[in-house]
């Protein structure tokens, strides 16, 4: 399997938002939510809050969850 085909793991996700000045619990409080519940996204599927992460890392949701984001297969 190649690296841009794995999902990024959650201590990425949280080391991207901190080299970019932020943190988990700041950015949920600033999209007016509860501030752990972006923690969420980093280990089940929550499309409003992988969309939150990915907007602030400027990095498509598809590349930071693929697995997430793969075309179904068709029957």
């Amino acid at each position: 399997m190649r690296e841009q085909d794995q999902d990024w793991a959650p201590s990425r996700v949280v080391g991207e938002i901190k080299i970019r000045g932020g943190n988990l619990r700041a950015l949920s409080r600033a999209s007016g939510l509860q501030a752990d519940t972006l923690r969420n996204a980093l280990y089940r599927h929550c499309p409003k809050y992988e969309r939150i992460i990915s907007e602030y890392l400027q990095v498509p949701v598809e590349k930071i969850w693929p697995s997430r984001y793969q075309p179904k297969a068709k029957k």
